[in-house]
């Protein structure tokens, strides 16, 4: 059974992230965040709108739905207290949960925090509107001994090995999207020195901030060109900008190419002197596969079969590793989807991997914690 768990028991990106961050004014370009996803989605194969052939099958081709966008994120169940228009998660409190997973012999820790996710059309017709909601977890992974009997209290189990949990292997991220779907993603944390760990009683590394600017890569759209498509706007609407009512909607080919550029610029506008990095993936990591399961519909439709991420916690303070003062939040996500697509009117369909890619740039709210308290909540008032 989970218990509630010292704030010190998580590693340190987990403790820099507790509060409530927001797209901030400061980060935007030609009056838009600088934020951006690409969105492929099912479509009849002719045109929009129109329904397939008689006796043609029911898969078509696709559309792009591409779009900046606004963002809350709160880690812990922050909760807004006092006075609403301040903006600030005043009486933010984390509950830190320990999980640990017995072994028999020693026992994995595992310490998570908790988020929400939400956000909002930035423009387009549905400018306002919220587009994708998202709860999951962090979770910190270490080693420790294993107490005798079923619960925390009790001495550990005498001349019992702990063995130490791979440092490539040191966090997962668990996501729960109510489209039907959920995501396992395993990774780490990157450290100024690899040979050397500073451990604390979970065995975690907490030598992680790392001086200068991070180097953010071009994030590259693989174009869909099977032999049987046609390089046409239609089949290749990644490249061309499309912005017309019955169109394909591709405001900014540029970006497409390059969802990653928002971050690039970001980074141009804040300059920070220290970070943080880590990523998670479904992909295989040391031993350890993660996982991505959908309900039968979206299995049918856009099967999502792959997540990977890489995020950044940024600080413009140069003394970060002392002062703790990480202001903003950046990461860059891929999600691959599987989607049917004709080109003969439904008649014949064959299945094409698409990029889902997502990139964004958080601040914290001022007056939000930088340093949780590790108690039990306090009720909304």
């Amino acid at each position: 059974m989970p218990q509630q768990a010292d704030i010190t028991s998580l590693a340190e990106f987990q403790q820099l992230l507790i509060g409530t961050w927001e797209n901030d004014r400061e980060l935007s370009f030609d009056g838009k965040p600088l934020s951006f996803n690409v969105m492929p989605l099912p479509q009849d194969a002719d045109q929009p709108g129109r329904p397939p052939e008689p006796g043609a099958s029911e898969f078509g081709g696709f559309i792009l739905k591409n779009f900046s966008f606004v963002e809350t994120i709160r880690f812990n169940g922050t909760s807004s207290k006092g006075d609403p228009a301040s903006l600030q998660d005043r009486g933010a409190v984390a509950v830190a949960a320990a999980a640990p997973n017995r072994g028999g012999t020693y026992t994995q820790s595992a310490h998570a925090i908790f988020y929400e996710q939400q956000i909002r059309f930035a423009e387009g017709p549905d400018q306002g509107q919220i587009i994708h909601v998202e709860n999951g977890s962090w979770i910190h992974l270490g080693s420790q001994a294993q107490k005798i009997g079923p619960y925390t209290d009790g001495p550990a189990i005498p001349g019992g090995q702990v063995i130490e949990q791979p440092p490539q292997l040191t966090i997962a991220k668990q996501i729960s999207v109510p489209h039907g779907n959920s995501v396992l993603a395993l990774g780490s944390i990157d450290v100024n020195d690899r040979n050397r760990f500073d451990q604390d009683l979970t065995g975690i590394s907490a030598n992680t901030v790392i001086s200068g600017s991070p180097d953010i890569p071009d994030a590259p759209i693989p174009h869909p060109q099977p032999t049987n498509i046609t390089t046409t706007p239609f089949y290749d609407p990644f490249a061309t900008v499309l912005t017309g009512a019955g169109d394909f909607e591709n405001p900014d080919a540029n970006l497409t190419r390059n969802p990653n550029y928002p971050l690039q610029r970001a980074v141009e506008i804040i300059k920070p002197q220290a970070f943080i990095h880590w990523n998670v993936t479904t992909r295989p990591v040391f031993g350890g596969t993660g996982v991505v399961t959908n309900i039968p519909f979206e299995q049918r439709r856009s099967d999502v079969t792959e997540y990977s991420a890489d995020y950044w916690l940024l600080s413009k303070d140069p003394n970060a590793k002392n002062s703790r003062n990480f202001e903003y939040l950046m990461y860059t996500q891929v999600i691959l989807l599987k989607i049917r697509v004709s080109t003969d009117g439904g008649k014949t369909t064959s299945e094409y991997t698409f990029p889902h890619i997502t990139s964004n740039t958080v601040k914290k709210l001022a007056g939000d914690p930088t340093q949780a308290r590790s108690e039990s909540p306090t009720p909304l008032e």
